[in-house]
């Protein structure tokens, strides 16, 4: 079994964090989104990797992946030189997966399944084609999978009349059909080559597609507002540990982890708070839910619920920033504020004045 991970999105929702940062990257909880990704294929037990990518990001991901180099994890970087949808993005990845059965994730999923049990049962139930579930509210908003006892009968992206309120969570299994599938669909509506409608073809040829519906957390994180809720769920779970500098002139309450080289002075720090190497944080308020990254400057500001990228500074904001994600090298100064609190979302290397 091997594992394939689509990164090739454009990432417009999230503009303009993605003009210079694939979504995959974002950090949550100070660890890019990727991470937790090949971190669940690992623990399956799947430790081969396609990572479908555009062909203007394969340094960045590069620089990301050496922190892997070290675990058993054997990773290929495959082009997709045009956006041409998620059945496209699968079918460049048959060299890489040849006959194997694959594991399918879009890379902007974050997810707590126990791939290991998905696997099994794609076996047991003797599946060409085997997707993941989950019960959500406004079905309409989803691809939605009609089913029938233990087989997909069909899906529909975005259906204005749900036969379900089973969304398509962008995890999948497949065997060597897909690829059959893939090159026999045309254009969909939005002019892409959709995954859906190759499982919809291997439905309507015959093929064995089966489900699994998952009690387990999954957002898909399309938005800010899905990017900061995975980060809070990730600090709600997290253990402090303490390993840089707190002048007794600071509180520290909650749950808070501070790595080495990092120093808090006259600072208000309530967890759960994450905060990354060789960060200063001084005259500061940092509220619940925030991971600030390194080499960080917060003086004489409060903020709260937020995700603060390296490089950053952050000066004489005295009104909370809150529900922000806030790329590298952004600077904010605040010299005269009228607002109770402000909210950001900017790009790297962005320079902010609020007057």
């Amino acid at each position: 079994m091997k594992g394939v991970v689509l990164c090739g999105g454009q990432g417009t929702g999230l503009r303009p964090i993605t003009h210079t940062l694939p979504k995959e990257l974002i950090p949550i909880s100070n660890k890019p989104i990727l991470f937790y990704i090949l971190d669940s294929l690992l623990e399956a037990d799947i430790s081969e990797v396609g990572i479908v990518i555009n062909n203007d990001d394969e340094e960045i991901f590069k620089s990301f992946l050496r922190e892997y180099e070290s675990l058993k994890l054997t990773y290929e970087l495959i082009h997709q030189s045009q956006p041409l949808g998620s059945a496209d993005a699968v079918a460049i990845t048959e060299d890489f997966v040849k006959d194997d059965d694959f594991v399918v994730i879009f890379g902007d999923n974050f997810h707590e399944v126990k791939l290991a049990e998905l696997i099994d049962d794609f076996y047991s139930s003797n599946s060409n084609c085997k997707v993941l579930l989950k019960e959500v509210d406004e079905p309409e908003n989803y691809i939605i999978a009609e089913v029938e006892e233990e087989q997909v009968l069909s899906l529909e992206g975005k259906p204005k009349k749900p036969k379900s309120g089973l969304a398509v969570t962008g995890i999948y299994i497949f065997d060597k059909n897909i690829y059959k599938a893939c090159k026999e669909i045309g254009l969909s509506y939005t002019g892409e080559y959709e995954i859906i409608d190759s499982i919809n073809w291997l439905i309507v040829n015959g093929y064995r597609v089966t489900y699994n519906i998952s009690e387990f957390l999954w957002i898909d994180m399309k938005t800010s507002k899905d990017i900061l809720c995975a980060n809070q769920y990730i600090l709600s779970k997290m253990k402090g540990i303490v390993k840089g500098l707190v002048n007794e002139k600071s509180t520290v309450t909650g749950n808070v982890s501070l790595a080495e080289g990092s120093k808090i002075y006259n600072s208000i720090i309530r967890g759960p708070v994450i905060i990354g190497n060789n960060t200063i944080i001084e005259n500061s308020y940092v509220g619940p839910y925030t991971s600030i990254m390194n080499n960080v400057k917060i003086i004489d500001s409060q903020i709260e619920n937020s995700i603060i990228l390296d490089k950053c500074t952050i000066s004489r904001v005295i009104n909370i920033i809150d529900s922000s994600i806030i790329g590298e090298n952004t600077s904010i100064i605040s010299y005269n504020s009228c607002k109770r609190s402000n909210s950001f979302i900017l790009g790297n290397g962005s320079s902010l004045i609020i007057y």
